[in-house]
């Protein structure tokens, strides 16, 4: 069975035949223990016969009294003997009167039962009725919580049945997901087990292949990304050497701004080359330390005179790496800097639950509420904004921020500017380093 729906639509189609056949079952044997006169339903003629050898017509009224009280007591039937106008000739046993009348009236040779008390009358071949009415069980609600219990115990027996089958269907989709999750995070030689014959089977089968064509592309991509920037630095230092040498003849504003753009031309190469080692899920697998926060904000914020509060209560360690968080800060800082105007930057430290959060705030114009997230985009440049950068500093954030686990946001500031917060996982204390001192 190949078709995965047809084996969904089978599965259903054999629980609900499994559940209908355990369910007559039940009833049958709950009909067969519980009701034991359930099989005079036949025999009206013959009780009749039997009424009419045990009742004879001409037997006084006592002796009809004594024959119906020993068969009370032998069957604990209530019994009653009427005549043929309704009038009681005899009674053992105790018989509401509404169902006395109802049962006396009935004139078949058949037995009829009225309601779960099992009542029932036959007609004898003199006219007479004898009506009986089996005892109530000594419980009232037993009978009703048996049949809960029954019920209860068919849906567990169909829920075990049916979990083998579903859990067969269900476990290659469990498979896949996981696989395609581990692909999405970066994991890229990530693949899926296809084992079946089915359409989860071949959707794995296509995932493979799919990802084996990714993956090359994307070694592809870093091998040319690799070569160009070897041949574009290397054009850039010649062009750095020639412009040193025809210093002389050059105005100085003219070299400071050949500078600046060869420096910010060598800036974008390498931002472009890290953000595409970002990309891969062992960008930083071999390169992790223990990291105190304090320390190396201090000595990134010290070249920009940045103003940083750190509470010295507690010690702010992380697990990363430090060249890319270095990298995380000193962007922060510039874009803090390049925005901020004539004031120094502001940053703050300290510790939230299990995490480390540091705040680098200005006072600049700030960033409006449609654009806090867009700024993270590759490339993306405020409208209106005319300060020159490689467009990629905060988008080098997002991704080495979420390397590490964390999460980086803007926010807007109270008087003026804007904070760009980042949000580390601090150690654990499973670690053995402790985070307080």
């Amino acid at each position: 069975m190949r078709r995965l729906y047809f084996r969904i639509y089978l599965a259903v189609l054999g629980s609900l035949a499994l559940f209908a056949i355990l369910a007559g079952l039940a009833g049958w044997l709950f009909r067969e223990f519980h009701e034991p006169d359930a099989g005079f339903g036949g025999g009206g003629q013959f009780i009749s016969e039997i009424a009419d050898h045990l009742f004879p017509k001409n037997a006084d009224a006592g002796a009809l009294e004594h024959e119906l009280e020993f068969w009370h007591k032998k069957s604990g039937f209530s019994l009653a003997l009427v005549s043929p106008d309704g009038n009681v000739l005899a009674q053992a046993g105790a018989i509401p009167n509404e169902d006395l009348q109802r049962l006396s009236k009935h004139s078949s040779h058949s037995l009829r039962w009225g309601g779960w008390r099992g009542a029932f009358s036959a007609t004898l071949a003199d006219g007479r009725r004898l009506a009986a009415i089996r005892p109530p069980p000594e419980a009232g609600s037993l009978r009703h919580w048996r049949w809960l219990g029954i019920v209860i115990a068919i849906g567990l027996a169909v829920a075990v049945c049916a979990y083998p089958v579903i859990r067969n269907l269900t476990k290659n989709l469990e498979r896949l997901e996981r696989g395609v999750a581990a692909f999405g995070q970066g994991d890229f030689s990530s693949r899926v087990e296809a084992s079946g014959r089915d359409e989860v089977a071949k959707l794995a089968e296509t995932f493979n292949a799919a990802a084996d064509r990714i993956e090359v592309l994307i070694k592809t991509q870093k091998t040319l990304l690799a070569n160009a920037s070897h041949e574009l630095r290397s054009p850039l230092a010649r062009l750095r050497m020639a412009t040193e040498a025809a210093a002389p003849a050059v105005p100085i504003e003219a070299r400071r701004e050949i500078n600046r753009n060869i420096a910010e031309l060598d800036s974008l190469v390498g931002e472009i080359l890290l953000s595409s080692r970002l990309d891969t899920a062992d960008a930083i697998g071999d390169e992790l330390e223990t990291i105190d926060l304090a320390g190396l904000l201090a000595e990134e914020c010290a070249p920009f005179r940045a103003d940083l509060a750190v509470s010295p209560e507690e010690a702010l360690l992380v697990t990363g790496d430090p060249r890319l968080l270095r990298r995380v800060f000193r962007n922060l800082l510039e874009n803090a800097r390049r925005y901020g105007g004539s004031q120094a930057p502001e940053i703050s430290a300290k510790r939230e639950g299990d995490a480390a959060i540091v705040n680098f705030c200005d006072r600049g114009p700030g960033i409006p509420e449609s654009e806090r997230d867009r700024v993270f985009q590759p490339f993306y440049r405020l409208k209106g904004s005319s300060e020159s950068g490689t467009g990629l500093g905060l988008a080098l954030v997002r991704q080495i921020v979420l390397r590490h686990g964390g999460s980086v946001s803007c926010l807007p500031r109270d008087g003026a500017g804007a904070c760009f917060r980042v949000r580390l996982p601090l150690v654990a204390a499973s670690s053995g380093l402790g985070l307080n001192r």
